[in-house]
């Protein structure tokens, strides 16, 4: 039997390494139609509360935290009243009990107070039992909102997202009210 020599085992390991971690990270592009029908709802409103919890879980692993938001606002497939808790992974209870998530909402666009556009679908479990409404696709389900000559204006995130540019929120409420009623 031949034998290898060191190097030609250390380059074969490489290789089957370098295959082995080699893969396409999947990021989930969705536009609005392919948003309202993955979702149960969506609402504009008010941030009102944050809370980050942890969770230690003998199966899913210790230090697990979640944050969730509490938005009161209008439902904007039906305009009704609609005050909702949801959901997303990571968040700090305080400086040093917490975890960053690479997908979680950023701190500006998620701080009590913010009025947001937040597309959610429950979950019974997002990890270690924790179930919730869950902010779809994390980061990719809200959106921020601003003024601008007297209108409400939903905050654009780019190809891929469900809102790519900006849009009035008006104009954004027609859009889901239509597309709900043609899931129905």
């Amino acid at each position: 039997m031949k034998r290898l020599s060191a190097k030609t085992l250390l380059v074969a390991a490489l290789s089957v390494a370098a295959i082995g971690t080699y893969g396409e990270a999947q990021i989930l592009k969705v536009d609005l139609s392919q948003m309202v029908a993955s979702t149960d709802g969506a609402v504009y409103g008010t941030i009102i509360s944050k809370e980050t919890i942890r969770i230690d879980h003998p199966i899913d692993g210790p230090e697990l935290y979640f944050t969730t938001l509490t938005i009161d606002g209008r439902d904007l497939a039906t305009n009704a009243p609609k005050k909702v808790s949801v959901s997303f992974p990571g968040g700090f209870i305080d400086a040093e009990h917490g975890a960053y998530n690479s997908e979680a909402p950023a701190e500006k666009v998620v701080a009590v107070g913010k009025q947001v556009v937040a597309f959610h679908k429950w979950s019974d479990n997002m990890g270690g039992d924790f179930a919730s409404n869950a902010l779809f696709a994390s980061h990719g389900g809200v959106y921020s909102t601003f003024e601008s000559k007297g209108e409400v204006i939903v905050q654009g995130r780019g190809d891929g997202y469900a809102v790519p540019r900006n849009v009035r929120l008006d104009r954004l409420q027609e859009s889901v009210q239509f597309l709900s009623s043609q899931q129905r």
